[in-house]
């Protein structure tokens, strides 16, 4: 379908989305939030996509709300519109049921390539995002508390899982700007690439995701490391012990053992 606020293009088991209003620093709206959300859904349902990568259009990857989005905010009535943007499974655990907070259900990973400023709205949503990886020239920002706002859309239970508590208190408390390598050493991001070879990495690092490892290894992790969240020990071992043993059943298990001993790239079928 014809996008207007954002850009989709899948090939070669990736499927990227970029925020597309480079003029507004990628300033989110209401269309943008259902535009994505729309596609976040067909990557995921695309049997061809194995890595979805989000991004920003320009020198930005995303200013925030856009001021059309925060004064219909102010006029929602309170706890409004907070539940997910698409339709989930009911066998999904409520919590993620919540807006943002759905992204951690899709089965695929998802990448948040930080090409530039990641303010307020735009800082969270990469929190929801699997890995984060920033160019050189990334900076973030909370802003909430020179806003008169509070930790927005669940920040305040993803973040210190993050980067810690006293990280977190920091950020959100002083709304101060953090660089690239400052969100690198505290855990906010997992690698930095320099500016001028920040895409062409993205690419690489998506597409060797997307080929070299198995999809059905990472769909079970993704749901497993997201469970773990709110489960005990025991109930992690003993999930664990479960899905291995449904592994050893499974295509890519095979395929694994069998790449190896013959020494070629591996291909997974995901099942």
């Amino acid at each position: 379908m014809p996008y207007q606020e954002i850009l989709y293009q899948a090939g070669r088991g990736v499927a990227t989305i970029t925020l597309n209003r480079p003029d507004r620093l990628n300033a989110w709206t209401a269309r943008m939030e259902q535009e994505s959300s729309e596609a976040f859904r067909a990557a995921a349902d695309d049997e061809a996509v194995r890595v979805i990568v989000l991004t920003g259009a320009g020198r930005g990857f995303c200013a925030g709300a856009d001021m059309s989005l925060l004064k219909g905010v102010m006029a929602e009535v309170p706890g409004g519109g907070l539940t997910a943007d698409v339709p989930l499974d009911p066998e999904i655990r409520r919590d993620y049921h919540r807006k943002h907070a759905w992204l951690l259900t899709l089965d695929k990973p998802i990448v948040a390539a930080i090409n530039g400023p990641a303010v307020g709205l735009g800082f969270v949503i990469p929190l929801y995002c699997d890995l984060r990886i920033a160019s050189s020239s990334a900076s973030f920002c909370t802003i909430f508390s020179k806003r008169g706002l509070v930790a927005e859309y669940g920040m305040s239970w993803m973040l210190p899982r993050l980067v810690g508590v006293a990280n977190t208190v920091d950020l959100l408390f002083t709304s101060r700007k953090v660089d690239a390598a400052e969100a690198l050493r505290m855990g906010l991001v997992h690698r930095v690439l320099p500016e001028a070879e920040f895409s062409d990495g993205v690419r690489a690092f998506a597409e060797e995701l997307a080929s070299g490892v198995s999809p059905r290894s990472l769909r079970v992790m993704k749901r497993q490391i997201y469970e773990a969240q709110f489960q005990t020990l025991g109930e992690a071992v003993d999930l664990a012990f479960e899905e291995m043993a449904r592994s050893f059943s499974s295509e890519d298990f095979r395929e694994g053992v069998a790449h190896f001993l013959e020494k070629r790239a591996p291909a997974f079928t995901g099942r």
